[in-house]
């Protein structure tokens, strides 16, 4: 099972730290999808989808996801 994968289901037990290893997972994303913007505006947009990332997970429905990673893991 992959480390993303891991940490997405412990993410949606509310396991803090698991929720906190995804952001620091995706920082170098969010930090490219803000280089572009003035640096008085980096740090509000970074935080938002921080947010965002956050409230995407706990919404997310695993089960749905389940029958892929049982194929990806046979292989």
């Amino acid at each position: 099972m992959s480390e993303v994968y891991e940490l997405l289901l412990r993410a949606k037990e509310a396991d803090e730290t698991a929720m906190m290893e995804l952001i620091d997972k995706f920082e170098p994303k969010i930090k490219k999808l803000s280089a572009s913007l003035p640096a008085t505006e980096r740090e509000d947009m970074e935080q938002e989808l921080k947010i965002q990332m956050i409230k995407s997970i706990e919404k997310f429905d695993i089960d749905k996801l389940s029958p892929f990673w049982s194929c990806y893991e046979k292989e």
